[in-house]
């Protein structure tokens, strides 16, 4: 299945699940605030990167100069205490410079620097488009983004065709957040396909095979999510074979969901599935 493109209405639906689940999710806020915060400055970086788009080559030098001053400021402004802490040190030792180069190349790095790098450069990527894949030589596989390379952050079911009950199963890549499809009930991580070895988590912690419908993971019986439950929509996936897990969002089990905005303010899950002894495929922006 071909990559999903997305469009500058993007930054319209993003800011909007912000204000909506800073509502309903008052353990989320402060993630909340920070994301809402780095939206004003991605946008704006998207739209000049439209505008004025830098070669490929010259990534790293544009993020450094145009974006990541801004980055900075808002994550001093509106992160939790203590990533403006972290923050606030990592200036102390040293321009940003080096995180960008470390995390353009794959290279370890310090989950501050990963941080700013990811929300200074993923704007700038999703504006080149199809040329974003060229600031990232290497090979592309089924189980990484068929656009720039990197391993998903996330999956989530699209809405289904007339003809289908449920939608197609998406990856959105972790970098420059470029959507493509996957087979269901296969590992994104190492590719595992026996059913026995992927175990699902709903919200109540029980797991479940895949059902086929639209309601999935909830107890034999059942035919509507909990009146009280939080995360209807999310699910966890995770593989026995090789310990790692990603989040999923059905955005037809809740079409008001923007998929990148859910998943980052699904912290509660993500600790569901740690206790479990997975681990994710790739932390979000905040690093969970």
């Amino acid at each position: 299945m071909a990559a999903v493109l997305v469009g500058a209405d993007q930054w319209t639906e993003r800011r909007r699940r912000v204000r909506e689940l800073r509502e309903l999710r008052p353990f989320a806020r402060e993630v909340l605030d920070l994301y809402g915060a780095l939206l004003a400055v991605q946008e704006d970086a998207y739209h000049q990167a439209l505008a004025t788009p830098p070669p490929p080559d010259r990534l790293e030098a544009y993020v450094a100069e145009l974006v990541m001053p801004s980055v900075i400021d808002a994550a001093l402004a509106a992160a939790p205490e203590r990533l403006r802490v972290a923050v606030s040190k990592r200036l102390e030792d040293g321009g940003p410079g080096s995180a960008l180069h470390a995390w353009i190349r794959d290279e370890p790095s310090p989950p501050v620097d990963t941080f700013l790098a990811r929300a200074a450069t993923s704007p700038v990527l999703e504006a080149l488009g199809e040329r974003a894949g060229e600031a990232f030589p290497g090979p592309r596989a089924g189980r990484t983004c068929p656009r720039c390379g990197a391993p998903p952050q996330l999956g989530w079911f699209a809405a289904a065709g007339e003809d289908l009950a449920t939608g197609p199963r998406m990856l959105m890549c972790s970098r420059c957040h470029t959507s493509w499809g996957y087979a269901r009930m296969t590992c994104p991580s190492c590719g595992e396909d026996s059913s026995s070895r992927l175990p699902i988590f709903s919200e109540e912690g029980a797991s479940a095979g895949e059902r086929g419908s639209v309601i999935r993971g909830l107890p034999t019986g059942r035919t509507q999510p909990p009146a009280d439950a939080v995360f209807p929509h999310i699910r966890i996936e995770a593989c026995d074979t090789c310990r790692r897990y990603l989040l999923n969002v059905d955005t037809a089990g809740d079409p008001a969901a923007v998929p990148l905005v859910d998943e980052l303010a699904a912290i509660p899950l993500d600790l569901v599935a740690r206790d479990r002894g997975f681990t994710k495929i790739t932390p979000n922006l905040v690093g969970f």
